[in-house]
């Protein structure tokens, strides 16, 4: 499936407005609470676990929920 131009801009847009800092001091603050060691290495295991197991299930959660409030179309 093609995505448009407008897509690809929209796509472009969200991807510059998420902070990632905001995502690596969460990941970190998980590994203090985790008390293991704070390593680049084990940061990348809790992202990568999150991007692959978690997030695509969660941001469809999100988005349907939010259809069905009517809070986004």
């Amino acid at each position: 499936m093609a995505i448009s131009a407008e897509e690809t801009k929209v796509e472009t847009e969200l991807s510059s407005w998420i902070d990632k800092d905001v995502i690596a001091q969460n990941i970190m603050d998980a590994l203090r609470e985790a008390e293991v060691d704070l390593t680049l290495a084990n940061g990348q295991a809790v992202w990568l676990d999150v991007l692959y197991t978690e997030l695509p299930g969660a941001i469809k959660h999100s988005a349907d929920a939010l259809v069905e409030k009517g809070e986004i179309n």
